[in-house]
């Protein structure tokens, strides 16, 4: 968080544990005054002192070396930078206090404080798993930037695949190109590639909010949504027969038993053949979520009374058809 002008968190210290004179109290108090948050950050930093008083109120407290592990454990994740320490070795008791406060306030900031983090996808997928736990599918040729605050913001370039963990007091962004995609907590695919002359949402589950330009469409589970980015124009798009999210979540919606085979080959680099083409006729709706793919051709043979062997590497469906 950002606040105009800021403060030295060792007179947030010092407020907060009575030290401070008279001028200094002045200063903390016209700084709160000066924006909403400001106001709300000196009040966190009182809870957090209220909270913490007791433990702050101890005979020996080595001060320097906790704050030594505070330095590291914040540069380390921030990956710059350091906290400035008070800088002296002999501690009075009340200085001691005060340190201690500003530790905790410099944690809270460092805590408060929206991470960044950039994940690039060269030449194979990546799975990604978000700060917040939801879970990403990041794919070759693709930047994504994660900003993790008080909002949840990510900005795309390329394709992704998204499982969304919910929290309601913070909505989940996707910004791409003229996009922005916002869910509570939903799985769902966003494409955006910058040579691409159109960019794509698809939406496996949940409830998902495109906003392009003035123009604001609602998805549900299986819609799609195509942005023309010539025209500036968001158009519904019908679902494919086959989907595929991520990596292997797949999608059937009466998609023919030759395209299903294909697909399957393709994602799982096996080899697997028909005994009798009218197998190819049979039309297959399903879902699939990352199951080996010898569950997968076990429910197909038992959905179409087929019959499943493997022979040298290579399975084989037999029966009937359709």
């Amino acid at each position: 968080m950002a606040h105009t002008p800021s403060i030295p968190s060792e007179l947030l210290a010092l407020y907060l544990s009575g030290e401070a004179d008279e001028e200094q109290r002045g200063a903390v108090e016209a700084w709160a005054a000066e924006a909403p948050a400001n106001a709300d950050e000196l009040r966190r930093m009182r809870e957090l002192w209220d909270l913490g008083g007791q433990a702050v109120d101890v005979p020996e407290v080595d001060v320097e070396a906790a704050w030594v592990r505070l330095e590291a454990r914040i540069a380390d994740a921030e990956g710059k930078g350091r906290v400035r320490s008070i800088g002296v070795r002999t501690w009075p008791r009340w200085l001691s206090a005060a340190a201690m406060v500003a530790m905790l306030v410099l944690a809270a900031r460092w805590f408060f404080q929206p991470i960044s983090t950039t994940y690039l996808a060269q030449a194979q997928p990546e799975q990604i798993l978000l700060a917040d736990s939801s879970r990403t599918v990041l794919f070759p040729g693709s930047t994504l930037k994660e900003t993790m605050g008080k909002q949840r913001a990510m900005q795309l370039e390329g394709r992704a695949y998204f499982e969304v963990r919910r929290d309601e007091r913070r909505p989940f962004t996707v910004e791409a190109g003229d996009l922005q995609v916002t869910v509570l907590g939903t799985a769902f695919e966003v494409a955006d590639y910058d040579t691409a002359a159109f960019a794509t949402v698809r939406v496996r589950t949940g409830h998902v909010r495109v906003v392009a330009g003035t123009d604001t469409v609602e998805l549900l589970a299986g819609d799609h949504l195509r942005y023309d980015k010539q025209r500036h124009l968001l158009e519904r798009r019908p679902a494919p027969p086959m989907e595929v999210y991520g990596l292997r979540v797949l999608k059937f919606e009466g998609a023919p038993m030759a395209r299903v085979v294909g697909q399957l080959e393709n994602l799982y680099q096996v080899r697997i053949t028909m005994g009798n083409e009218r197998i190819a006729d049979c039309r297959l709706t399903a879902e699939f979520n990352d199951e080996p793919i010898a569950g997968i051709l076990d429910v197909i043979a038992q959905t179409f009374g087929l019959q499943l062997t493997k022979d040298a590497g290579t399975y084989k469906l037999d029966g009937d058809g359709c």
